[in-house]
């Protein structure tokens, strides 16, 4: 076995997944899939991401340093077994983890100090301060529809019947959106988690959260989809999406714009699926302020049509 004990102030770990880790003295993991800036860990009934860099800090994991990150992911595969000790400083607000990788040849262990916690529960932005900021005009301006994966035919039509149809908003409409796409999070999923976000951050009705919540009883989708949203519906989000909000309360266009851009840059078309949803979130908020309820969707479903009028083709995830 090698052992390696390397200190970094780079590391840290989600408020969210801190609450799991110090119930558990030891941590028996397997890890479920594997990508170029990070890995899930299925543990237990939960999955845990373990991310290179705090950008890629997850509401469900961690973030370490890059030299942590590669001295731990050499050699690993999907399967593999993996072992975390945590050791937690006086002061609760951080930990020292062991990992240890049973990989070929060898198992190798690998101790990163002084993760700190960083908070990603999900902040309250007033609806008045979302439709007073740039973020829809950003938004519409950053092209995420065309970035995204609902330029395909089937789930263009999918998202149009869910805001357009005889029955928007409706459990009917909202059901083939769950596990819609292809990939570890299908972009039914990611445009969904980014209304439920909104919603959250709002602080208004969670019609979307609650008829989301309903159906993920009777309709499946995949393990990763599934972990983010129950991070979600407990009220976490991952770093992104924080830096976000950060940046729509300070009120700078620059911000709102780089915070947007960060996100487009997030899986192959997820951070714009999301952003789909938030978008479609606010213009049905801004929808709602003008026209009376009967027409909720008046004005909302003539920027729809205007909006898949653009760009054929589809984008893979």
């Amino acid at each position: 076995m090698t052992n390696r004990s390397l200190t970094s102030a780079q590391s840290s770990v989600s408020s969210y997944l801190w609450q799991f880790i110090k119930q558990q003295p030891i941590i028996q993991a397997r890890v479920h899939s594997i990508f170029s800036n990070g890995f899930n860990l299925k543990v237990r009934d939960r999955l845990w991401f373990v991310g290179k860099g705090e950008d890629n800090l997850s509401a469900i994991g961690l973030a370490l340093g890059a030299a942590d990150f590669e001295r731990i992911t050499s050699g690993l595969f999907v399967g593999a077994q993996v072992k975390l000790v945590p050791l937690f400083s006086r002061s609760d607000e951080q930990l020292d983890l062991t990992f240890t990788c049973y990989i070929r040849p060898m198992p190798i262990t690998v101790t990163v100090y002084s993760i700190r916690v960083v908070d990603l529960s999900i902040p309250q932005i007033t609806l008045d301060t979302l439709n007073r900021s740039t973020l829809l005009h950003q938004l519409e301006k950053a092209k995420v529809r065309e970035q995204s994966g609902f330029t395909s035919a089937l789930l263009e039509k999918v998202y149009t019947d869910f805001v357009d149809g005889p029955d928007p908003f409706s459990v009917a409409s909202l059901q083939p959106l769950i596990g819609a796409g292809v990939g570890l999070t299908p972009s039914g999923d990611d445009f969904l988690q980014g209304i439920i976000l909104f919603e959250r951050i709002a602080g208004g009705p969670a019609t979307v959260t609650d008829l989301t919540r309903q159906q993920l009883q009777n309709r499946s989708t995949t393990d990763v989809s599934l972990a983010y949203y129950q991070a979600l519906f407990d009220g976490y989000a991952n770093m992104q999406w924080i830096n976000l909000c950060k940046a729509i309360e300070s009120e700078d266009e620059q911000q709102i714009a780089a915070a947007i851009k960060k996100n487009q840059a997030y899986g192959a078309t997820s951070g714009n699926d999301s952003l789909m949803g938030v978008l479609t979130f606010l213009r049905k908020a801004r929808a709602d302020l003008k026209t009376p309820k009967e027409a909720d969707f008046a004005e909302f479903s003539l920027s729809t049509r205007s909006c898949f009028a653009v760009v054929p083709g589809h984008v893979k995830k």
